[in-house]
């Protein structure tokens, strides 16, 4: 019967890598924690912004490049806008749409470097806690996002994630990356025009054109 001796380097790999799943963990267990108890003063965003921190860091070391960077990010757009919409703070008619892109240029009416710049179709049907759209903060305020989470490091460019209303609770996702510094430059009339955008922004029909319903 055959035997497999592990050399003392394979050894030590394996225990550092237990070491840091531990850690993780431990992390993960204390910040929760800390979350529930500081959930209404400013120390739990304190405590979220350096979780985010640490994760980040991993994250990087595992793919640092921009590309990925630009898809976590718009994975964590989609995100918190499908939930925004599954408990019904936002609201969208079917034909409309909302949007957030992240941008390099200072957003004026946002007043950050890395600018959430909400966006929607400009017809009637879309509703933020109950009311009419407003510009920007609404769909943000709608939101779980953190300011913290969009400081991200990009290399120049935009990102953005709009998701469409279908009707009877179907919708689909659209991610876009251009390059311009901020999603204005785009044009008023092409961004409001989903077709225009998947043609000339979208990376995939598949994989980055997400169908999903409010029952998943």
């Amino acid at each position: 019967m055959s035997r497999i001796f592990k050399g003392p380097g394979r050894k030590l790999r394996d225990q550092a890598a237990q070491g840091i799943v531990e850690y993780a963990l431990i992390l993960a267990f204390v910040v929760g924690v800390a979350a529930a108890i500081f959930a209404n003063g400013g120390l739990a965003d304190a405590i979220g912004e350096a979780f985010f921190n640490v994760s980040t860091t991993i994250s990087n070391a595992i793919d640092g490049s921009n590309e990925a960077k630009q898809k976590r990010l718009q994975k964590t757009l989609d995100d918190a806008l499908r939930q925004a919409i599954k408990n019904g703070r936002i609201e969208i008619a079917a034909g409309n749409w909302v949007e957030i892109d992240v941008q390099q240029e200072v957003n004026s009416d946002y007043g950050h470097k890395y600018a959430t710049n909400g966006g929607s179709s400009g017809k009637p049907g879309v509703k933020i806690d109950g009311k009419d759209y407003t510009r920007f903060t609404g769909i943000w305020n709608a939101t779980s996002l953190k300011e913290y989470e969009m400081n991200v490091g990009q290399e120049g460019g935009w990102i953005g994630v709009r998701i469409e209303s279908l009707g009877n609770g179907s919708y689909i996702s659209h991610y876009y990356t251009g390059q311009e510094q901020s999603s204005s430059g785009v044009g008023n009339s092409n961004y409001k025009n989903t077709t225009y955008m998947n043609q000339t922004y979208g990376k995939d029909g598949t994989e980055y054109n997400i169908s999903w319903t409010t029952n998943k």
